[in-house]
């Protein structure tokens, strides 16, 4: 089942007996919120507190796998800013600037040389320009879309992402995290799977697709370095060159406040994105996005369970391929069979109309 065909799995929860789902993390044996399907709203979200204590009551006592690869609180804070559930601090303040900035490379007069958006690093990871746009402004009534900009992309932000797809468990991991996680059936799915910050990474590799693929990104050569501070650097850097050299305008939007300072001293026009820091414990939820939610946990997490309806959601598996990533992909499994058939029905349904195939 795809990303955009949890759609099928949400309605098909919508039309059953039960008014709340409770979503949880079985590794963990940690609920993270209940979706009130009715509403629709998520309510009981966890807090960073009662997470992190059920994290660190799954770290091993000794470096049989390392501690990095249990999903934090922050890893689950960024599923709910990728999703669009929850939105950057000054995202009334971004929407104004991009509504301006468009104007204003519409008008030669204002700006008469062409006008390209650069990326940083952070924008792929919180998927900034396929979830969160487009924008509207509520006090002028105009609305901004992603494909109101051309853009480029530093090949070091795509070495950046690319140098994170390094790790698979290895058996003795596999092991490892079997004696001390919940659900330890569950972990012989992850056999020679992907390790966390590869499907985060693979994640991110999903928005450099649509970058490229759909709003056409321009690539920009530049020379990575070691160093992450420096690398920052050569990133403006390298957009800074491919500006001088073609004699355009470029406008940098970045999640990181230090890159901002490194993009006005190349000389770019930027804008920084602010992160939130804190979660509610209980928000309204557009419909369309709980898929996008489910799948940027499934893949982030390794697995989400929806208790009540006793449905496993899995991101990664052995086996998993590109081919599934590229296609965002995930894999149910049904604990009980009372809501398989309907949703298969649905699922075959759904893609006769769309004159789909395939998993």
């Amino acid at each position: 089942m795809t990303r955009r065909e949890l759609q099928i799995l949400t309605n098909a929860i919508y039309r059953g007996d039960k008014r709340y789902i409770h979503v949880s993390y079985p590794f963990y044996a940690l609920e993270l919120f209940t979706l009130d399907i009715e509403k629709p709203e998520l309510v009981k979200i966890v807090r960073p507190d009662g997470f992190e204590w059920a994290r660190n009551s799954r770290k091993p006592a000794d470096r049989s796998f390392s501690a990095d690869e249990l999903p934090n609180f922050n890893d689950f804070r960024n599923c709910l800013l990728s999703s669009g559930f929850i939105n950057y601090k000054n995202e009334a303040e971004i929407t104004k600037s991009l509504i301006d900035l468009r104007e204003e490379a519409r008008d030669p007069n204002k700006r008469p040389r062409p006008m390209f958006v650069a990326v940083d690093t952070n924008i792929l990871y919180d998927r900034f320009l396929s979830r969160h746009l487009p924008l509207s402004d509520d006090g002028n009534g105009k609305t901004v879309e992603a494909t109101d900009f051309r853009y480029v992309l530093s090949e070091i932000v795509q070495l950046e992402i690319d140098s994170r797809i390094t790790h698979k468990y290895s058996r003795d991991e596999i092991q490892a995290m079997a004696a001390v996680l919940a659900r330890p059936e569950l972990v012989r799915e992850f056999s020679n799977a992907s390790g966390k910050r590869t499907r985060v990474a693979k994640l991110a590799m999903n928005e450099m697709t649509y970058l490229i693929g759909e709003l056409r990104a321009l690539r920009v050569k530049g020379n990575p370095v070691k160093d992450k501070e420096r690398n920052d650097i050569a990133i403006a850097q390298s957009y800074k060159i491919w500006a001088r050299s073609g004699d355009y305008d470029v406008f940098m939007i970045t999640a990181d406040e230090d890159m901002v300072s490194h993009a006005r001293a190349s000389e770019l026009m930027t804008m920084q994105l602010e992160l939130p820091f804190s979660v509610p414990e209980h928000s309204r939820i557009d419909p369309w996005k709980m898929s996008d939610l489910m799948y940027d946990l499934a893949v982030t997490f390794g697995v989400i369970s929806l208790d009540n309806e006793k449905i496993l959601v899995f991101g990664e598996w052995g086996g998993k391929g590109s081919s599934d990533y590229l296609r965002e992909n995930v894999k149910l499994r049904f604990e009980s069979e009372e809501k398989y058939e309907p949703i298969s029905k649905q699922l075959q349904l759904c893609r006769t109309i769309l004159g789909a195939s395939g998993p």
